[in-house]
């Protein structure tokens, strides 16, 4: 199993939790022993060919890659400016990211699992990949990264493409649309975020474990192309 930014805030979740079920982890990220960014072909094409040198093969791929600011943050203040002031050089680095970096992984990738014909591909969505942000639970004259919003947006339509694409080759390709997490935000924006959504608290760690180890098993074979919300019940209301 190949996991972008796994050694992030979710990625390690996902790996460690998989690991502990005998799951084979191999973590790509611009931090770890073997650095890979995912944004550059070469380097995802050198870290797949030693993917599938030890391994002969990758089962599944999980795209938790992210650029995505904690509220209250020291980079949030540049992340969370108003929709005219946003850097677009910003906004092109997190597009580079989220986006773009999950095309090129997903390229590499592919052919090996349309030659086994068997695989499966998850895209860390987001809730805001379906609605819009409630910009007021962010403080004054702050508001929700567009950049990670709209990347998040089109992860989707990139995720249905691909499942489109790999259908007829036995290869599932889904998302799961999270909600946000505790990770230490300030408590007010804690507090706002949990009334959003019907169980009125934000996820635990590990709450989205369950989810991605169901697609990634043999209990979704009959699920591509889908968007799994795992997120309270924020969106349904």
């Amino acid at each position: 199993m190949v996991i972008t930014g796994g050694n992030g805030f979710l990625g390690s979740q996902f790996g460690g939790f998989l690991a502990k079920g005998g799951v084979k982890i191999v973590v790509f990220d611009r931090t770890g022993k073997e650095p890979v960014d995912i944004t550059s072909p070469g380097d995802v094409k050198e870290a797949v060919a030693r993917t599938i040198k030890k391994f002969g093969k990758i089962d599944v791929l999980i795209h938790a890659a992210a650029m995505d600011s904690v509220p209250g943050s020291p980079q949030s203040a540049s992340q969370f400016l108003p929709y005219e002031k946003y850097p677009l050089d910003i906004w092109e680095k997190e597009m580079k990211v989220n986006l773009t970096g999950a095309q090129v992984v997903t390229q590499e990738v592919a052919p090996y699992m349309m030659e086994k014909k068997s695989g499966s591909i998850i895209f860390i969505a987001s809730d805001l990949a379906l609605i819009a942000p409630q910009n007021k639970i962010y403080g004054p004259g702050r508001f929700k990264d567009i950049a990670y919003t709209t990347s998040k947006a089109g992860m989707l339509g990139l995720m249905r493409t691909w499942a489109s694409y790999l259908g007829s080759y036995n290869v599932r390709v889904n998302a799961i649309a999270p909600g946000g997490m505790y990770h230490g935000q300030p408590e007010e924006f804690v507090k706002k975020n949990s009334e959003l959504n019907m169980l009125g608290r934000m996820a635990r760690e590990d709450e989205y474990n369950g989810p991605i180890a169901y697609l990634a098993s043999d209990a979704s074979s009959y699920m591509t192309g889908a968007c799994m919300s795992v997120d309270g019940g924020r969106t349904a209301w």
